[in-house]
């Protein structure tokens, strides 16, 4: 869809010749520019997402999407099908509007029941259900966009009662935004990727009127924002940072997505690191490193460089599963001279990421990052682990922007200090200990005996190659 005219976005005009990005650090932030986004659309509304819950996020988007088309705004939804469990019918509701589209990415076949039972039905079509679209992507109007880790629910914005993420995008604007727009078409006309009316019928007791009674029963559990003048966005922008980006992704399957490996977005990464020079910091939120990134991170501190890794600690890792595969690969990391560091669940810092109200909810880290050397960095959707390098789709840009890399060296900073995150170190026997603001700790923390259990029994299963 061709972008707005500078008439609807004046503010952008004089900056329309260079990318420019402003990160979204905090969930607060990053929530309410997200919906004066959609409050600012006059043409079109681009959305990319992996989760979208019925949450308070989740309702006061599509609050702001619906207003969005009722203003002759053309509304495109792409969405895994991972999580769709009882929502055909709310998406048929909404796609009874003219200008409101869904579509869903490499659907399950039978959809009847629950997440259980739709798994077990789907059951012999293994192969191909389980490749997913992991891509999180924002476009508005052709002129703004959001690229980064967040999923469209509570916790990745601070808003949760009892756990939420540390998380990271960028929100940006200039000539980058034309890739970013043919991703979107990418997957929008992917064969793998289904019009809802095709895959399952309406339901008579939903239809649109009824699911916007529902939709204003729920407006005030996230208060919106005031819509942003064009004062706050030239503002926003002249506070940012210019870089030059280059887009990587995974190509969507063209024979199925049980045979196009996804690995576009993976080797770009490795080509990187293997270029890196002095410093490399890898954030991620689910850290089970492949044997070609094993061999990459062996090859940078061969060669000289530091190399940092953020991940998170069993206690605040919200995939058991997922920290008992890393766990297998720690000292063979630290062996190999590599950093790593475990976030806290307990953070003293963590309000920082985390609305009022839930400030003392535990932290988990959902950011995907790296910074490489003081020049360069990446931001997408992708983890550093089998599912995110060989299995699902992912989206992101490396970035060369000395400016905004000193920013996010800032930001991390902070994630580093040891109120903030365990260091693991190796000990002579070959066994990790971890070393915290309270001194030095043998055992995983700060986790329970069950946690620490679950993890080892995790650990036995061969199951890396699927986390």
């Amino acid at each position: 869809m061709a972008p707005a005219p500078f008439t609807q976005w004046p503010a952008l005009e004089e900056l329309a010749d260079r990318d420019i990005m402003v990160p979204l650090n905090e969930g607060e932030i990053a929530l309410q520019w997200r919906l004066r986004m959609l409050q600012s659309a006059t043409s079109s509304i681009d959305l990319q997402t992996f989760i979208w819950k019925d949450d308070k996020v989740g309702t006061a988007l599509v609050t702001e999407a619906l207003a969005a088309a009722d203003r002759g705004v053309q509304v495109r939804i792409i969405l895994d099908d991972s999580f769709l469990a009882h929502a055909d019918a709310m998406l048929h509701a909404l796609s009874e509007h003219p200008n409101i589209r869904h579509r869903i990415y490499n659907p399950m076949a039978v959809r009847y029941g629950g997440a259980a039972m739709r798994e077990l039905e789907n059951l012999s079509d293994f192969e191909r259900i389980n490749h997913r679209m992991h891509n999180k992507l924002l476009l508005v109007d052709g002129r703004v966009a959001i690229v980064g880790g967040r999923n469209q629910a509570d916790e990745y914005f601070g808003l949760k009662d009892h756990h939420n993420f540390r998380d990271m995008e960028v929100l940006l604007q200039g000539p980058f935004l034309a890739e970013l727009s043919s991703v979107f078409d990418l997957y929008w006309n992917d064969p793998w990727t289904i019009p809802i009316e095709d895959l399952a019928e309406g339901d008579a007791d939903l239809d649109l009127a009824a699911e916007r009674r529902v939709l204003a029963e729920h407006t005030l559990r996230v208060a919106s924002p005031e819509p942003a003048t064009e004062d706050q966005w030239r503002e926003l922008f002249a506070g940012g940072f210019e870089g030059k980006l280059r887009l990587i992704v995974d190509a969507p399957p063209e024979r199925g997505p049980d045979q196009d490996q996804p690995v576009q977005l993976a080797e770009s990464l490795l080509s990187r690191i293997d270029r890196a020079e002095a410093d490399l910091l890898l954030v991620s939120a689910y850290f089970i490193p492949t044997e070609p990134l094993t061999d990459a991170l062996r090859r940078a501190t061969e060669r000289g460089l530091r190399v940092r890794v953020l991940t998170n600690s069993l206690g605040s890792n919200n995939h058991v599963t997922a920290h008992a595969a890393y766990a297998h690969h720690r000292p063979e990391l630290l062996r190999a001279g590599v950093e790593v560091y475990e976030l806290r669940a307990d953070a003293s810092d963590r309000a920082r990421y985390i609305f009022s109200a839930a400030e003392d909810s535990a932290l988990g880290l959902h950011a995907k990052f790296a910074l490489f050397d003081d020049c360069c960095l990446f931001v997408g959707s992708s983890n550093l682990d089998p599912r995110s390098l060989r299995i699902n789709t992912e989206v992101g840009a490396l970035v060369d922007s000395p400016d905004l890399n000193r920013q996010m060296r800032e930001f991390f900073a902070l994630d580093l200090l040891p109120q903030n995150a365990w260091r693991v170190q190796l000990a002579k026997d070959g066994s990790v200990f971890w070393e915290g603001e309270e001194g030095t700790v043998l055992e995983a923390p700060p986790a329970s005996f069950f946690m620490r259990a679950e993890s080892w029994f995790f650990g036995l299963l061969p199951i890396e190659s699927q986390m």
